[in-house]
């Protein structure tokens, strides 16, 4: 019998295709025929072989396969947390802002310090002062009413520089620092007009050290300034400050409550 006709015969005895003479005929013949014995013996080997390989494999896919999915939920646990967390973040910044939005239109007058000091601050505004004397101070204040502030103040503080204590001087010094947006030297001149009280500008002296704050972004100054201008009924500015106080604490109380508002929704 050939190798082809053996491997066949192997075949059908391995896939139990045999009846049973043919099957004991095929067992005879394996203790006598070396060849088929040999040839036997290879086919179950490369078998054992097979399978061992075909369950590597196995084993490999079913590994891979585990491996896939716990990326795929990993991914996926990683997507939802994402979702939710930028879900969240989303719909904290739209109800801030729908919320920001109606406190607008219900109340539109955010007074930030620098609309403030827009609104109340009127641009050279003067006292009556003689032009007689000095011939810078007519000279500066000829070019105050032409609002050449900068040219201005240079004068005045060469007014200053011989008459350090002239509350006129120091008082239009001041308004033109303020429109040249020198605001500490504005604010350290009404400070000066305070301190000597005994003159007709302290009234507007303060007024305009607490628009100077404010222009400034010194807020909390601003307010001690109102305050005690708010305080004093017979004050010129009494009025004023009373209103520049109410929109500074309206523009507080909204910011307050956007604030905690912000970090109620915040943790979510």
């Amino acid at each position: 019998m050939n190798k082809v006709k053996y491997t066949q015969w192997i075949d059908s005895y391995v896939d139990g295709e045999l009846d049973e003479a043919g099957r004991k005929n095929f067992e005879a013949e394996l203790t006598s025929n070396r060849e088929l014995a040999l040839e036997f013996q290879l086919e179950n080997d490369l078998n054992k072989i097979i399978s061992q390989d075909d369950l590597l494999d196995l084993r490999a896919k079913c590994m891979l396969a585990q491996d896939e999915l716990r990326l795929s939920e990993r991914k996926f646990v990683k997507v939802v947390q994402l979702t939710r967390k930028y879900w969240y973040a989303a719909a904290s910044i739209l109800l801030i802002a729908l919320i920001a939005g109606g406190l607008y239109l219900i109340s539109p007058g955010n007074y930030s310090a620098e609309k403030l000091f827009k609104m109340y601050y009127k641009s050279g505004e003067t006292i009556g002062v003689s032009r007689s004397g000095n011939v810078n101070m007519v000279e500066a204040l000829r070019y105050f009413g032409k609002n050449d502030f900068q040219t201005a103040e240079g004068l005045f503080e060469k007014v200053l520089v011989n008459d350090p204590h002239n509350i006129a001087v120091m008082y239009y010094c001041g308004i033109s620092n303020i429109e040249i947006k020198n605001f500490p030297k504005a604010a350290q001149m009404f400070e000066s007009i305070i301190q000597d009280n005994e003159n007709l500008y302290v009234e507007n002296a303060e007024w305009y050290l607490g628009l100077t704050y404010l222009a400034e972004g010194q807020v909390e100054k601003a307010q001690g300034i109102f305050n005690n201008i708010a305080a004093s009924p017979d004050h010129y500015y009494s009025k004023d400050a009373k209103s520049i106080l109410e929109k500074i604490l309206k523009n507080e109380h909204s910011k307050k409550f956007l604030n905690n508002l912000f970090f109620l929704i915040l943790p979510f």
